[in-house]
C-alpha cells in the first residue's frame, strides 16, 4: 500500500462539493474566443454579459475576470477594473501571469488613490493570523533541533482554514428586475431585513439592483461534552505497547520515501492456495433468453469510496406482463456525505447538479417503481426526478465574493460582481422551466452481470421552445446479489477509543527525545486517532503537519516527501483559504520541501514533482520528462507514473509494452501498486498476452507487498468470476478487507514501527 498520500488522492479528500461543469474545456476556449471577437467589435456589453455567464458556473476561474478587467479598462472603468484584476490576482497562484498585469494594476491604483493589491492583503493576513493565534498557546519547543521554519507559524498558518459551516440559505423575499430602479423594490414584511449587496457607496451609470433577503438568527453551539477521563488500567496497557515498540529494531528506514504495509494475511485469511492453478473464465451472454433474466436485486460495481456502500441497488420483479424496476433505498447516492479534511466547513447531500443551480431532491427517488421497455437487447426504464424548492442562486454570488471584502478597496464595487451573479442566475431560473430525467439502460454481459447505462437529461423550455441537454452520463456493471444482500458501510469510532488516546499522549511525550516517533504519531494526527472528540480537523492536519516538519527538518526524507504534496494541495484549496497569500506560503513550503528532497538526490522528487505538473494541467512533455528523469535513476515510483502515462497515452504516446515494461521495473524494485498493474495487464492481455492464472496470482503478489488497490481488484475478479469462480459472497468479503485497511491506514504505520495490533 502506498502510504504517502498522493496528489489526486490528497485532493479528493479536501475538494469541497462543488457544481458539476457544464462546459468542456473546447466549448470554455470557444466562449473567449467569442468574448474577445464581441469586445473587438465594440460590443462590451455583450461580451460581460458572456463573462458573468461564465462565472455563475466558474466563480473561481481566474481567466474570466483578466478579460473582464481588460473589457473595463479599455471602456475607462477603472473602478471595476481594478475589482476584476485583483480579482483576477487572488485566484491566479502562477506569479508570471499575476506579475504581468502589476503595472496596469499599479496604474489604476494611482490613479484611484488606492493602498497597493500586496499590502493590502498582507495587512488583511497578518491580522487573521493575529486572530488566529491570539487564544491559541504556542507550542512547546521540542528538544529535537529544527530549521529556521517556524512550526508555530505554520501550525498558526493551516489554522487560519475558514471552517465556520455554512450559514442557512436566505429566502429571496425581492429582487427588483428593473435595472435602472433599484429603489424601488419594495420591503419585504416580517423577520430581519439585511441587504445582501449594498451599492449605494457608488454612482453607477448602470445601477444593479440590491437583493434583499431574510435570514434566521443561528442557533447557539451546545457546549462541547467533556472528554473522559483514560482509566489507569487503559494508560498501563498503552505503555505496554509502546514498550513493546520501543525493542522492536526492524523500522522503516528514513532514508527512504517510501512507505508500503504488507498484508500477507488477507490472502491467508480468505483461504486461497498460492500455487494453485486459477484459470476461470466468464461466459459471455449478449442477449436475455427471457425476463426472468432480470428478476432480482442487482448491485452496482461503483460504491461510495468512503463508506464502500454500492451506488445504486435495483430491485426488479415483474408484475403482471411488465417489469418494473426500483430504486432500493440502500443506494449509496443517497447517502450523506462530508468532506474528509474540513467536516465542519459543509455538509451536502450527494445529489445531481441542474443547471440552474438547483439541487434534486434525490430522497423521493426511494421505493419509487417505474416500468420499461424490454425487449432481448435491452431493459430500458426512466425516472422523473423533482428538485428541491428553490434554486441555490444566493450562494453563487456570495461564493465569488468570499475572501474577497478584505483586500478590494471598493466594496461596493465588488458588491456588484456577486450582484450580478444573482441577477444573471435569477434570470435563467425564472425565464426556463426544467424537467429532468434520469434513463437507464441494461443489457447483458454475462449470467450474473448486466451493463448500465446511466444518462440524466434535462428539457429546457422557454418562449422560444424547448431544447435537451444531458447534464451526467455514467457507465457501469450491475452485478446478481441475493435477496438478503445487505451493502457494506464502513465506521469507525477510532476517536472515542480511550487506549488509542492513551497511547497518542505516551507518543506526544516520546518524541521529545525520540525523533522515531513523530512519524507514527503524525499519522495519528492526520486521521484523529487518539486525539479525542474536540479535536476538529484544522487541528489535526496542523499537528500533523506540524510534527511532520520537525521530522522532516532533522533530514528524514520520508516526512519531506510526505509534506510535499499535502502543502501543495493546501495552497490550491481556494475553498478554505480564499486569500492569495495564504496559498502561496503554503506553495512556498512544498517547494522548500521539494528541494531539500532533490538535494538530498532521491529521485523520487521527479515522479512527484510530474505528478503535481499534471494536477496543473502543464505540458505533456514537461510531465513526462520528470517521469523520465526518475526512471532514468531507477526510482520505482517514477517508473510506475512513466509505465501509467504509455498505459492512459495522455502524457505519452500509448504503447502497451512500454508500460508493461516499466511496471515490471518498478514492481522488482519493490513498488506494490506496479503488480497490482501488471495483474491488470495479464486480465486484458494489455503489453502481455492475457493470462487469468498470472493475473490472480500477480494481485497476490501486489497485496503481500502492500497494495490496497489489489485488494479492490480481488473483490472484482470474485464479482465477475475472472481466474476464481463468481462468488458474492467471497467479493463482499473481500471488500470489506479493503475498506477496513482504507479506513485504518494509520495502524499499518503503528505497526511499521513495531506497534502490535490492537
Amino acid at each position: 500500500m502506498k502510504r504517502l498520500p498522493g496528489i489526486i488522492i490528497f485532493l479528493l479528500l479536501i475538494a469541497p462539493a462543488g457544481l458539476n461543469a457544464q462546459m468542456t474545456r473546447g466549448q470554455l476556449l470557444r466562449k473567449y474566443y467569442q468574448i474577445t471577437q464581441l469586445h473587438n467589435s465594440g460590443k462590451d456589453a455583450e461580451a460581460i454579459a458572456m463573462c458573468e455567464e461564465i462565472t455563475a458556473v466558474y466563480p473561481k476561474l481566474p481567466d474570466t475576470y483578466l478579460r473582464m478587467a481588460e473589457i473595463y479598462y479599455d471602456g475607462g472603468e477603472n473602478e471595476l477594473a481594478l475589482v476584476m484584476y485583483r480579482t483576477y490576482a487572488s485566484l491566479e497562484m502562477d506569479d508570471k501571469k499575476v506579475a504581468q498585469q502589476s503595472a496596469r494594476m499599479k496604474e489604476l491604483e494611482d490613479k484611484l488613490g488606492a493602498k497597493s493589491f500586496e499590502e493590502q492583503e498582507q495587512e488583511a493576513f497578518e491580522k487573521l493570523i493575529a486572530e488566529t493565534t491570539a487564544n491559541e498557546p504556542q507550542p512547546e519547543s521540542p528538544s529535537i533541533t529544527t530549521s529556521a521554519t517556524s512550526l508555530f507559524d505554520i501550525s498558526a498558518l493551516v489554522a487560519s482554514a475558514k471552517t465556520k459551516e455554512p450559514e442557512p440559505e436566505p429566502e429571496i423575499i425581492e429582487s427588483s428586475s428593473d435595472f435602472n430602479d433599484a429603489e424601488a423594490a419594495p420591503e419585504p414584511q416580517g423577520g430581519q431585513e439585511v441587504s445582501l449587496f449594498d451599492i449605494s457607496g457608488i454612482d453607477f451609470s448602470k445601477s444593479t439592483p440590491a437583493v434583499t433577503v431574510q435570514v434566521k438568527e443561528p442557533e447557539p453551539e451546545p457546549e462541547p461534552e467533556p472528554e473522559p477521563e483514560i482509566p489507569e488500567e487503559v494508560k498501563q496497557e498503552a505503555d505496554k505497547i509502546i514498550e513493546q515498540a520501543t525493542h522492536v529494531e526492524s523500522r522503516p528506514d528514513c532514508d527512504t520515501p517510501f512507505l508500503f504495509s504488507a498484508h500477507p494475511t488477507v490472502v491467508d485469511e480468505l483461504g486461497l492456495a498460492r500455487d494453485a492453478v486459477y484459470n476461470a473464465s466468464v461466459s459471455p451472454k449478449r442477449k436475455f433468453d427471457s425476463k426472468d433474466d432480470l428478476i432480482g436485486k442487482w448491485a452496482s460495481s461503483i460504491y461510495d469510496p468512503e463508506t464502500g456502500r454500492d451506488f445504486i441497488i435495483l430491485d426488479i420483479d415483474q408484475i403482471g406482463s411488465n417489469l418494473s424496476a426500483i430504486i432500493n433505498s440502500e443506494s449509496g447516492i443517497f447517502l450523506e456525505k462530508r468532506n474528509g479534511v474540513f467536516k465542519t466547513s459543509w455538509n451536502a447531500v450527494k445529489s445531481i447538479w441542474s443547471s440552474d443551480g438547483a439541487d434534486f431532491d434525490a430522497t423521493e427517488l426511494k421505493g419509487s417503481a417505474t416500468r420499461g421497455d424490454y425487449s432481448e437487447e435491452s431493459y430500458d426504464f426512466t425516472f422523473m426526478l423533482k428538485k428541491k424548492d428553490k434554486p441555490n442562486v444566493v450562494s453563487i454570488g456570495r461564493d465569488v465574493m468570499d475572501g474577497l471584502s478584505l483586500f478590494i478597496p471598493f466594496g461596493a464595487l465588488a458588491s456588484r460582481i456577486g450582484s450580478t451573479l444573482l441577477n444573471y442566475a435569477s434570470r435563467k431560473s425564472s425565464n426556463e422551466k426544467y424537467q429532468t430525467t434520469i434513463n437507464f439502460s441494461l443489457k447483458s454481459v454475462t449470467e450474473n452481470v448486466l451493463a448500465c447505462s446511466y444518462i440524466v437529461s434535462e428539457r429546457h423550455t422557454n418562449a422560444d421552445g424547448s431544447r435537451d441537454m444531458v447534464i451526467e452520463e455514467k457507465t457501469f456493471h450491475m452485478f446478481r446479489v441475493p435477496e438478503t444482500y445487505q451493502p457494506y458501510a464502513y465506521s469507525s469510532n477510532i476517536q472515542e477509543n480511550a487506549l488509542y488516546r492513551a497511547m497518542y499522549a505516551k507518543l506526544e511525550n516520546e518524541t521529545q527525545t525520540d525523533v522515531n516517533k513523530l512519524f507514527p504519531l503524525a499519522y495519528m494526527s492526520f486521521y484523529g486517532a487518539g486525539m479525542g472528540k474536540k479535536a476538529d480537523d484544522t487541528d489535526r492536519i496542523s499537528k500533523a503537519i506540524v510534527q511532520m516538519q520537525k521530522l522532516a527538518d532533522n533530514g528524514c526524507i520520508r516526512a519531506s516527501a510526505w509534506l510535499i504534496p499535502v502543502y501543495y494541495n493546501l495552497s490550491i484549496d481556494e475553498k478554505h483559504y480564499p486569500m492569495r497569500i495564504q496559498r502561496k506560503r503554503f506553495r512556498e513550503l512544498s517547494d522548500k520541501s521539494m528541494s531539500e528532497l532533490l538535494m538530498s538526490g532521491n529521485p523520487y522528487v521527479y515522479g512527484l514533482n510530474g505528478d503535481i505538473l499534471a494536477s496543473g494541467n502543464s505540458d505533456p512533455e514537461e510531465i513526462a520528462t520528470e517521469y523520465e528523469k526518475g526512471a532514468s535513476k531507477n526510482d520505482p515510483y517514477s517508473l510506475y507514473c512513466l509505465g501509467k502515462a504509455y498505459k492512459e497515452g495522455v502524457v505519452k504516446t500509448r504503447n502497451p509494452q512500454e508500460s508493461f515494461n516499466c511496471f515490471s521495473k518498478s514492481a522488482e524494485l519493490g513498488y506494490a501498486d506496479a503488480y497490482w498493474q501488471l495483474a491488470l495487464a495479464y486480465k486484458s492481455g494489455i503489453g502481455v498476452s492475457s493470462d487469468y492464472n498470472q493475473y490472480i496470482h500477480h494481485l497476490f503478489k501486489a497485496i503481500d507487498a502492500g497494495s490496497l488497490e489489489a485488494i479492490d481488484e480481488l473483490s472484482t475478479a470474485y464479482f465477475w468470476g475472472i481466474g476464481v469462480k463468481h462468488d458474492v459472497d467471497m467479493a463482499l468479503k473481500v471488500r470489506r478487507d479493503y475498506f477496513y485497511l482504507k479506513n485504518n491506514v494509520w495502524r499499518d504505520v503503528l505497526a511499521l514501527y513495531g506497534f502490535p495490533n490492537i
